[in-house]
């Protein structure tokens, strides 16, 4: 799966996917089908990982379909690692 980000706020962003096989435009078609988008673990964990490309150190919060299933506005948290989070850990 390819996406395709557009920079929101500091903590959302709008992804795209795009399919690059059969297997992957299947899944976006029974995706479509589906009354449980929320339900939907799968296609979630697709905007996870595309939300781990743009930002290493993001969670995803909140999807919120803007063209489903394909294009979503992710919200996000950052966790940023400081010396002192460091230095507790050790």
């Amino acid at each position: 799966m390819k996406y395709h980000y557009q920079f929101v706020s500091n903590h959302s962003v709008r992804i795209e996917l795009i399919p690059e096989d059969r297997k992957e435009l299947h899944l976006l078609e029974l995706s479509s089908a589906s009354l449980q988008i929320q339900q939907d673990e799968v296609l979630i964990a697709y905007f996870r990982k595309g939300l781990a490309a743009y930002s290493r150190d993001a969670n995803l919060t909140l999807t919120r379909f803007m063209n489903f299933p394909k294009v979503a506005l992710c919200t996000y948290e950052t966790q940023h690692i400081t010396i002192e989070k460091v230095v507790n850990i050790i």
